[in-house]
């Protein structure tokens, strides 16, 4: 959804300047203690303090959390774990630090007790949610804006107003610039694991629709009004954030039709496995909506509460979100398939697919388990002649079948050549299985960099199945 809607631990805390960092490693690494540590002398102070994770104060984070929790509470999101008058205790806590098969997944929501299948699990009022009103932008003059341009000034505006914006501690809790990892935001150090990719592509082509976007949005609403919108306020850097939050974190409410920044709801990690979906519900005896979400199995005391953030593949969870899962069931690569125009029956196989209200080029997902039947239906198409039509027309020949032992080899050849080609593609000078399989590959690569490998090795597995399954 938000892609079509746009196109849509560690030594040294973040926070330290060079300056700090050199008199750590000098400290640590003294003549007395030179010969300990040569092997790892060609590893320069920089590669080190961008490869180390940060370790954030636990009390500040904590007082931040404890200001959210009370904010919601005076805007009365019911999140005590106590029971009160006529309610039973909120079922959730939040916590810092989550794990999901053995990786990281920062802030999220744990089971405070045991839950059941179709317990309401939130219940966050409409009045708390960020969005904008469709009406108010055409009085405005602005209704050539999509959803994604006016939220994101919004969200700027709200941000720089600072203690007068109501959402002022929300936006306390939210990531900083520097945690925002999401693929297409990667320097060019970390994009460069990424060769062999289409996620390359992919996020060359977002960072630079967003930078359009920005401009469209210079050209027709900020310079028109610098007054309203500042230079210092509204340049590409401060877009590009308010775009990397309402990308990993709003959530489209079908009821409502908008999308909107759900706080507290958003701490909610993704699981591919999870049918529970974030929408709001109109309020009994009320014209008010509020937003809530329900359990879609039980839950264990202490046990993490997981949503969807829909069927995605890893080149999309890495893009928008900034994670990829080894296990996802929705994960896959595109396969391309063309009509060759050196065809003798090129035109008319091109009306037939016109008639078809079909293209001469069709993309094809192949997942890892699976991949689709017209896949197969349309290289026989492709490559089917004369000969094999015989005195029928295209539209009665039936592609269906699979006992043309010469068509079946052919098409055999060519996925394989096509298999082969996406392979060599990948870099060769990164060995990504022996870096994983490193002990100490979380100190010599970034996190971003691993994360890249494993992209691409979950890639080459699905292409290397579909190989040996021919």
């Amino acid at each position: 959804k938000m892609i079509s809607c746009f196109i849509q631990s560690s030594f040294l805390d973040k926070h330290l300047n060079l300056k700090n960092g050199k008199n750590f490693f000098s400290r640590k690494f003294s003549n007395k203690n030179k010969k300990k540590f040569l092997p790892f002398k060609n590893i320069t102070l920089n590669v080190i303090k961008n490869n180390l994770n940060s370790v954030e104060n636990p009390n500040k984070n904590t007082d931040i959390k404890d200001k959210f929790l009370s904010w919601l509470s005076y805007n009365n999101v019911f999140i005590f774990n106590k029971s009160t008058w006529g309610r039973a205790p909120h079922q959730c806590f939040v916590s810092n630090e989550t794990t999901d098969e053995g990786e990281s997944c920062g802030r999220g929501l744990l089971a405070f007790k045991k839950i059941q299948q179709g317990e309401k699990l939130i219940e966050i009022p409409e009045n708390l949610i960020l969005s904008v009103d469709k009406d108010q932008n055409e009085k405005d003059g602005y209704d050539f804006l999509n959803e994604y341009d006016s939220l994101g000034i919004f969200l700027i505006q709200q941000f720089t107003m600072g203690d007068k914006s109501k959402w002022k501690i929300y936006f306390n809790i939210l990531p900083r610039e520097e945690d925002l990892n999401l693929g297409f935001r990667w320097n060019i150090h970390d994009v460069i694991f990424l060769r062999g990719s289409k996620t390359l592509n992919a996020s060359l082509y977002l960072k630079e629709k967003i930078k359009m976007q920005f401009l469209r949005l210079e050209k027709n609403v900020f310079c028109k009004n610098r007054l309203k919108y500042p230079k210092s306020i509204f340049n590409i850097k401060q877009w590009e954030w308010a775009l990397s939050i309402l990308l990993s974190r709003a959530i489209f409410l079908q009821n409502l039709k908008k999308v909107s920044l759900v706080p507290y709801a958003d701490f909610m990690n993704h699981n591919p496995f999870s049918t529970s979906y974030i929408d709001s519900k109109k309020i009994s005896f009320s014209q008010n909506h509020e937003i809530v979400m329900y359990a879609d199995k039980d839950y264990n005391k202490f046990d993490q509460i997981f949503t969807t953030y829909g069927q995605k593949t890893n080149l999309e969870l890495l893009l928008l979100y900034g994670f990829i899962l080894e296990r996802n069931p929705f994960d896959s690569i595109e396969l391309r398939i063309s009509l060759s125009d050196k065809d003798f029956f090129f035109q008319e196989k091109k009306r037939f697919m016109i008639e078809c209200e079909k293209t001469t080029e069709i993309t094809f997902p192949i997942f890892y388990y699976k991949y689709p039947k017209e896949l197969y239906e349309f290289l026989r198409f492709c490559i089917t002649n004369v000969s094999d039509l015989g005195s029928s027309e295209l539209s009665d020949f039936n592609f269906n079948d699979e006992n043309n032992y010469e068509i079946e080899k052919i098409i055999r050849k060519l996925v394989l050549f096509s298999c082969e080609k996406s392979l060599k593609n990948y870099s060769k000078k990164i060995s990504g299985e022996k870096i994983l399989g490193s002990l100490n590959s979380n100190f010599l690569i970034s996190k971003n960099q691993k994360m890249a490998l494993k992209q691409c090795k979950c890639e080459k597995k699905i292409i290397q199945r579909l190989s040996t399954n021919l």
